[in-house]
């Protein structure tokens, strides 16, 4: 396995480069109305088409926006673009706002959320049948969860000269960067879901007809008094047939491999679910997973692939170009729901995870990080709470703190080399945490659920109230005139018309031959 010390780092001159560290930001948010219940309207129109708007589409839902940043070298410059576009959002949702948590709204019933239409093009054909297939095996309301990804790279000039010290092919040695990057972040990243998880309760409705081991916080909520993030729970983005797939980031053809398989074997309750249901297509297949998008992970190895083309194969064949975390809750104390704290803690995980040696992950290690997952997920501000590693049994403060502390030298380094502006951020931000670990009661998810415990009031109160506030926020501020979303928004619905016209083949058709792409 490749490792890299920060002290080759420094004289390979490779330093500077990461100046230009590429982050991009992907953001979810349902939309509700006034009374607060998840929206029944369809995509606004100023928004333009979700299927060909670059930067606003919707997720699983015709509600459950999604908006999205290109790559930018500054933090600040991506959150700028990010919070640009939210205000342009709110000028065009009228009566409605943003819900600014993970964990849904009050939804009576599943038959309240709207999955989302991309037209009668192929391609939005596929996009809504995708969601009706994820809807019948999961349930509409799983779907309803928000949250962010955050896309990582370093420069190809940064990766070039290290491919050069260690003499190595650079399509191969990004690779096995990111991979190994992958992997230790399936070791480490539970840290981040203890300081930023933000999901520690949810609204009775969510859970309605599906067991849970949550318990009682009031009338109308439900929760788990030490937990983080229950949207990466069994509650949250679980699935029993994903359960025992194990996709391997050891190598790029390991993971190929099993994820190729997880798109070819058929799970006999999709299966009898059935492809048509009254002549109308339900799901895409009866595979594990319909297409890779459906694969639920912390993080996974991406590149940006053409449309109508298959992820996997142009992985495979290209190579991978960037790091996707799928792992943050929306922080509900920012109306773009995430912070430039956040995003500096989260590049200095991925630092350590990359300075880290990084083993292959054994099957036996690979169940014991899905056991340490779910101790963080339900327990992990219990006092004591212990996980296992490599090294054996740890509490996980004691653990937290010793992966802190083999930050510090990172930070430091951070702080001398990088420009940003403020000093010693990276470090600050360090001591930030340490100070957060010792009191868990200042991580997101301890300090949301004191504030809806002191003020006695319900999660569906305390998110209108965010909401509201949020609202008000956007609407006092002006967006940077350098990019015209307005302009985006049209030229998308145009380009979806467009899309509609040059319909060459039948649906069936044309699935069939995306499908038979990955045989």
């Amino acid at each position: 396995m490749i490792r890299f010390s920060l002290d080759e780092i420094k004289k390979s001159q490779a330093a500077s480069e990461l100046n230009f560290i590429n982050r991009g930001i992907e953001k979810e948010s349902l939309r509700i109305d006034s009374s607060g219940q998840i929206s029944q309207q369809v995509h606004p129109n100023g928004l333009g088409a979700a299927l060909t708007n670059p930067y606003i589409t919707t997720d699983f839902s015709e509600a459950l926006l999604e908006l999205v940043t290109p790559t930018f070298t500054s933090a600040s410059d991506c959150l700028k673009f990010l919070s640009d576009l939210h205000i342009f959002v709110n000028q065009n949702l009228e009566e409605e706002s943003l819900w600014p948590l993970s964990m849904p709204c009050l939804i009576e019933s599943e038959n309240d959320i709207p999955i989302g239409y991309y037209g009668k093009s192929n391609q939005g054909m596929m996009k809504t049948i995708y969601r009706r297939g994820l809807s019948n095996r999961y349930g509409s309301t799983m779907q309803a969860i928000a949250g962010i990804h955050y896309n990582f790279s370093f420069s190809d000039k940064f990766l070039k000269i290290l491919a050069e010290v260690k003499s190595k092919n650079q399509k191969e040695l990004k690779n096995e960067v990111y991979l190994g990057i992958a992997r230790n972040f399936r070791r480490f990243g539970w840290l981040y879901l203890l300081l930023y998880g933000a999901s520690p309760l949810a609204n009775k409705s969510f859970a309605k007809g599906r067991k849970n081991n949550l318990d009682g916080l009031n009338a109308e909520d439900l929760y788990k008094q030490h937990a983080t993030c229950l949207r990466m729970g069994d509650l949250g983005y679980i699935s029993k047939a994903q359960d025992k797939l194990n996709i391997s980031y050891n190598s790029l053809a390991e993971y190929g491999n099993d994820l190729r398989n997880a798109l070819k074997t058929t799970y006999k309750d999709y299966k009898k679910l059935g492809e048509f249901v009254d002549g109308e297509r339900i799901q895409l297949n009866n595979s594990i997973i319909q297409i890779e998008n459906e694969y639920y992970s912390t993080i996974r190895p991406k590149r940006v692939c053409p449309t109508g083309e298959r992820p996997i194969n142009v992985l495979e064949e290209k190579g991978i170009d960037y790091v996707e975390l799928r792992c943050i809750d929306l922080n509900p104390n920012s109306f773009t729901g995430i912070t430039e704290q956040q995003i500096y803690f989260l590049d200095l995980l991925i630092l350590y995870s990359f300075f880290t040696e990084s083993p292959e992950i054994t099957e036996s290690e690979s169940n014991e990080l899905f056991k340490t997952h779910k101790t963080v997920v339900n327990e992990g501000r219990m006092p004591n709470a212990k996980i296992e590693t490599l090294t054996g049994e740890v509490s996980i403060k004691e653990e937290a703190i010793r992966i802190l502390k083999g930050m510090e030298e990172i930070a430091s380094f951070m702080d001398d080399e990088v420009s940003v502006e403020g000093s010693n951020v990276w470090s600050d931000n360090l001591e930030y945490q340490k100070k957060v670990i010792e009191n868990l009661e200042y991580s997101l998810s301890g300090s949301l659920l004191k504030e809806i415990q002191d003020r006695n009031i319900t999660y569906q109160e305390y998110g209108m109230e965010l909401s509201n506030l949020h609202k008000k926020q956007m609407s006092d501020l002006s967006m940077d005139n350098k990019y015209d979303f307005a302009a985006i928004s049209k030229e998308s619905v145009e380009a979806a018309k467009k899309l509609e016209k040059d319909h060459r083949v039948e649906f069936e058709e044309y699935l069939k031959d995306f499908l038979s792409k990955i045989s």
